[in-house]
């Protein structure tokens, strides 16, 4: 499986990635955040499947509107993924 759900946040908190310079990311309750704010979810794909676009690794179920993301500051799983 792709990446799943992470338990330790406080070891992913120390890890950060450059934020994309043509996708950002919105939390309904905290706003615009940093792409290391965004925990990504998916259960459904693997590996092997994740492709590499415009700054961030995604998998083709991501591609689609759904509970893709989650917000680390407010543990929202509505974020949405949208071109600056």
């Amino acid at each position: 499986m792709a990446i799943k759900n992470i338990v330790d946040r406080e070891a992913v908190s120390d890890i950060l990635i450059p934020d994309s310079e043509v996708l950002e990311f919105v939390c309904p309750k905290c706003g615009k955040i940093s792409q290391n704010d965004v925990i990504f979810l998916c259960n459904t794909c693997e590996n092997s499947e994740l492709i590499y676009k415009d700054g961030i690794y995604l998998c083709p179920q991501c591609l689609y509107p759904g509970d893709n993301f989650e917000c680390m500051k407010c543990e929202s799983k509505s974020v949405r993924m949208k071109r600056k």
